[in-house]
Order: C-alpha cells, then structure tokens, then sequence
C-alpha cells in the first residue's frame, strides 16, 4: 500500500514517543486453531482490515474506518488524539455533527471471511 509509508513519514515528524497497538488475532472454528497459527493470521493483511500494529501519537488526525456511534461516530469521522490508553483512544470530533466532542474509541473485533477460514482481529477501527 502507498499509504503506510506516507503515514509513518508524517507520524515521525511529530513530536513524542509513539504508542504501539498489537491487534489479537484469533480463528473462529476453535477446531482449526492448530492448522493456522498466531504468526500466520498476524500477516495477513486485507483491504478494511487494521493492522496489526498500530503507532499513534497524541495528536495525530485519525479517521474513523467503522461506524460506531451513528450520526456521531461513523467511517470517515476525522479524530484529533487526546490521550492513548491501553485499551482505549480518547479524541475529540473534528468533523461531522459530534465536531469539538471528547469521545473515546474502543478496540472492535472485526471478522474477515476473505480467506477460506474466518479469523477474528480485535483492533481500533
């Protein structure tokens, strides 16, 4: 992707050490645990899909890929980091009706059924 190399440019001219998110990822059919390990499933990448690592900083623009919170929250919604936590993302609105509102963003599971398993990654949208 072009994107990512761009984004690690520009993350890097800012001041301030970056926090790293690492998604979990996990197969869905328990029974096929064995035949995809950890370390395959946090390869693989798909359109619409987090990363598995996420480096942010506080105050980063950020643009929402899911909706969340409709009219408010929704895929597009552009976000200013306030404060990183480990399991949650405080930022305030920048766009849309919820503009100059505090929120926080949670990690989802978003489950991808692009390969012939379905495997769960649990990420920030």
């Amino acid at each position: 992707m072009t994107v990512n190399p761009i984004n690690q440019q520009l993350l890097q001219n800012i001041p301030g050490n970056p926090y790293i998110y690492k998604s979990v990822d996990t197969v869905i059919d328990q029974n096929e645990v064995v035949n995809y390990p950890t370390e395959f499933l946090n390869s693989l990448e798909f359109p619409g899909l987090p990363p598995l690592q996420l480096q942010l900083k506080v105050g980063v623009l950020i643009m929402l890929l899911r909706n969340l919170d409709q009219p408010k929250l929704c895929n597009g919604t552009r976000l200013i980091i306030k404060a990183l936590q480990p399991h949650v993302i405080e930022a305030q609105i920048q766009t849309g009706c919820g503009k100059g509102e505090d929120t926080f963003i949670p990690r989802i599971s978003l489950i991808t059924s692009e390969m012939t398993f379905q495997f769960r990654r649990l990420q920030f949208p």
